[in-house]
């Protein structure tokens, strides 16, 4: 006779495991620079927007709009990841490794969506945008004949000044990413649509990310949040919103190499973000009761199908009955893609 119940078991299991998923759902980074979309089919359409007209005054007919000959499919994908656990792991009261593994796949799952995130935007310079050309690149042109550029390179950051360890490599370093914030800032600005009209009325602070490698972060922060720095005003305060570092190195490597001076500005206070993440689940409509804050965790938690095998007696299952394991796993089915590329500029470091 079982010591336990595995009703009681599963629960708690799914329990630990969307208790862990939410804790790290709200400090994923993905959210903040992708328009996520709760999609409802296996491949989703989107339709490029084409530019609205600027108002005129009115005249024998109202000048419309609608949408461009780009069009951009992204495919979801069906991704999985599951333990096994011996059922001597219950039968022996075993319960805080039990804890420990769920908590882990819980984590593993939601860190999930910023892996592909990041993993696709490392290829930047050479996947296509909607308009057929890498998403950052100096040959964008929206059928106006006129090239765009959302791509800076080389940059004045380099490997060499970020390992440096004297003051004036510090001093360096700092001026370098400054000097190329203007630049990439006065890019952002000078993007037109196919009216020639500015992409962006503005770049307010609020509205701006910057992402960058953690090893290039110290430097990044004091050019942005140190009033003084060398005994001189600071003419970089506060132009940006908000730092995010990643640890994944692909997005930040040139050609094939890391480049830790490699970073990129981000708008982000615009309808379409500069990507997407696509999950596949119905969207879900939470009581007003539930805090805003916690309805977009809550709303990724409902994407994400809990497995498990947990079956005992004449009803046991194959895998219990031959490798004496119970099996816990989950599964998704989620895409990334590019949205606007008008949104973002990329900065590559150097050698």
């Amino acid at each position: 006779m079982l010591g336990y119940d595995l009703n009681i078991i599963e629960r708690g299991i799914r329990g630990i495991f969307a208790r862990e998923f939410l804790t790290r759902q709200r400090k994923a980074k993905y959210p903040t620079f992708c328009t996520v979309v709760d999609s409802d089919k296996q491949t989703e359409r989107y339709n490029a927007i084409s530019t609205l007209p600027q108002l005129q005054e009115m005249g024998d007919e109202r000048v419309m709009s609608g949408f461009s000959e780009y069009s951009y499919d992204i495919q979801n994908k069906v991704y999985a990841t599951g333990i096994k656990v011996p059922r001597t792991l219950f039968e022996f009261d075993q319960t805080g490794q039990l804890r420990t593994l769920v908590q882990s796949l819980g984590a593993r799952v939601a860190n999930f969506p910023d892996t592909l995130v990041f993993a696709l935007l490392g290829t930047c310079e050479t996947a296509a945008s909607y308009d057929k050309v890498a998403f950052c690149s100096a040959l964008h042109d929206l059928g106006d004949g006129v090239q765009q550029n959302n791509l800076l390179t080389p940059g004045a950051l380099t490997n060499t000044l970020i390992a440096g360890t004297t003051k004036a490599n510090r001093d360096d370093a700092i001026a370098a990413f400054q000097q190329n914030l203007r630049t990439a800032k006065a890019m952002l600005l000078e993007l037109n649509d196919d009216r020639g009209e500015p992409w962006h009325e503005d770049a307010e602070p609020e509205g701006l990310v910057i992402l960058c490698h953690p090893r290039a972060e110290f430097f990044v922060r004091t050019a942005l949040e140190a009033s003084i720095i060398s005994d001189t005003g600071n003419i970089t305060v506060k132009s940006v919103g908000r730092v995010l570092t990643s640890n994944r190195p692909g997005a930040f490597k040139v050609s094939g190499t890391l480049r830790y001076g490699t970073w990129y500005l981000m708008k982000v206070d615009t309808p379409i973000m500069p990507m997407i993440f696509q999950r596949f689940g119905p969207k879900v409509d939470f009581p007003d009761t539930i805090p805003e804050a916690d309805q977009a965790p809550l709303q990724a938690l409902s994407a994400v199908e809990i497995q498990t095998i947990m079956r005992t007696g004449s009803d046991i299952s194959e895998v219990t009955f031959y490798d004496d394991e119970f099996l816990f796993g989950a599964r998704v089915l989620y895409s990334a893609g590019w949205g606007m590329w008008q949104n973002v500029v990329r900065v590559n470091g150097a050698p």
